[in-house]
């Protein structure tokens, strides 16, 4: 019996043995990928480049479809309600879906190609003007400084220093690389063509993506339950839903909210009798698409044009432009985008800073929405090991918690004076050295019981 529970031991011994190599194993193998990763980080991003750049049309399709899903969803669910219930369902579904996803798709070209027909016109004659009259500009730019002595000496100065600059720069890079920087630019037009025609091919794709929606999401449940247990999957799926929610409410509220500020900024401004309006609209309207720092970046160029043209009126536009961004942000925003993605001013300003450097502008847009699903994924996860050892978890409780003691029971500031707290907190320190030495005293007791017996 002795020998059976001794192989039993080293049985135990030998598995337990073989799991801990096992993960130092594993820790190894991750640690030499993630140091291969870093150190090969140029050869690897560069190669994921090169597949995302040639896959261009299918992320625009899938894009322009996760954008237009949930209107395609809406208009399917109305014109089911005309066909009666069928032996035919499926086929019903599917050609109510495609004729759905058909007509979101060709509404979504048309209100492109117009507000493209509308804008763009203007905004071409815009440019023309800002570049026709730019030695207007410089003239009076010129007869300000030259009223000015101090200034004009102090420009003297800069405009020697940045003679020299220019000319050194032109001569070291610019004569020298004059060939690269025309096919730079020639490649720069085929590029915008290419974009063009990725688009075209996107959107061709969206319909296929659309009318196979269902289809990819079940395919996806069913790989996600083939490879976890039903506990898992569902946390997966449950996290998938939330991710969706924070994805699509704020990538959609946001592209509404900037159309509407646009729409807005237009109409203020032409009242107003400003220069460049359309211009100017639709900078402030393209960059509110950024959390935060949009409305800024494109307030300063906004009122530089309009400065150029007369002061006062750009004095003028900047404070409307103020005001304005003012309402986006405690009105027009709050009512549209609520509190999709859940994170603080803090957050926000972090996850655009952070995506931004690593993404550039569309880490900027997007950076929110992903940072606040990772949030989503930390907070459900400190929740639950929160409740798994049967400790509260609103938040509340913790701005005003002390500590808590053996028992789970929450301690608090205000219910303690300075006496008490010493005392609770020189309990504890007992407590916690008991626990250390526990071992120790376990071993004098036992010797000194040896000891007696012996006597």
């Amino acid at each position: 019996m002795r020998n059976e529970t001794d192989k039993q031991q080293r049985k135990i011994i030998f598995c337990n043995s073989l799991v801990q190599a096992g993960a130092y194993l594993v820790v190894l193998i991750c640690a030499i990928t993630f140091f291969f990763l870093i150190y090969n980080y140029n050869v690897w991003t560069g190669k994921l480049r090169y597949i995302l750049s040639g896959l261009k049309s299918i992320i625009i399709g899938i894009v322009i479809a996760y954008l237009l899903n949930p209107i395609v969803r809406s208009l399917e669910k109305k014109l089911l309600k005309l066909f009666k219930k069928t032996h035919e369902e499926k086929k019903t579904k599917a050609a109510v879906r495609l004729v759905s996803s058909l007509l979101v798709v060709l509404v979504f070209v048309f209100v492109v190609s117009v507000l493209l027909y509308s804008i763009l016109p203007e905004v071409i004659i815009s440019i023309s003007s800002v570049i026709r009259n730019s030695p207007k500009y410089i003239d009076e730019v010129t007869d300000l400084i030259q009223s000015n002595a101090q200034m004009r000496k102090i420009l003297d100065n800069v405009l020697t220093n940045a003679t020299d600059t220019i000319t050194a720069w032109l001569n070291e890079n610019v004569l020298s690389n004059i060939e690269a920087y025309v096919s730079a630019i020639a490649s720069g037009v085929f590029s915008m063509v290419g974009v063009l025609v990725d688009f075209l091919i996107g959107i061709i794709i969206s319909v296929y993506v659309l009318c196979s929606m269902d289809t990819f999401v079940g395919q996806g449940k069913k790989m996600i339950y083939a490879l976890l247990s039903p506990k898992q999957a569902k946390v997966v799926l449950d996290t998938m839903r939330k991710s969706n929610e924070i994805f699509g409410g704020f990538i959609s509220g946001k592209l509404i909210d900037s159309l509407i500020i646009g729409v807005l900024c237009f109409i203020g401004l032409s009242l107003l009798h400003m220069p460049y309006v359309t211009l100017v609209a639709v900078i402030v309207g393209i960059t509110n698409v950024i959390p935060f720092f949009g409305p800024y970046i494109g307030m300063v160029p906004s009122t530089i044009l309009i400065m150029l043209v007369d002061f006062k009126k750009g004095i003028i536009a900047l404070m409307f432009i103020i005001i304005l961004q003012q309402l986006d942000g405690n009105v027009i925003g709050p009512k549209i985008l609520g509190k999709s993605t859940g994170l603080s001013a803090f957050w926000v300003v972090f996850a655009v800073m952070f995506f931004g450097k690593a993404w550039g502008i569309l880490g900027m847009f997007i950076g929110v929405p992903v940072f606040g699903v990772i949030y989503y994924i930390i907070e459900t996860f400190v929740n639950y090991q929160l409740e798994k050892r049967k400790l509260p978890v609103r938040l509340e409780l913790y701005r005003r918690l002390d500590y808590i003691d053996e028992s789970g029971e929450p301690i608090l500031k205000s219910e303690l004076t300075e006496k008490e707290r010493k005392k609770r907190e020189q309990k504890e320190l007992r407590r916690q050295w008991m626990e250390e030495n526990k071992e120790n005293f376990e071993r004098w007791i036992e010797e000194h019981k040896k000891d007696n017996t012996a006597e």
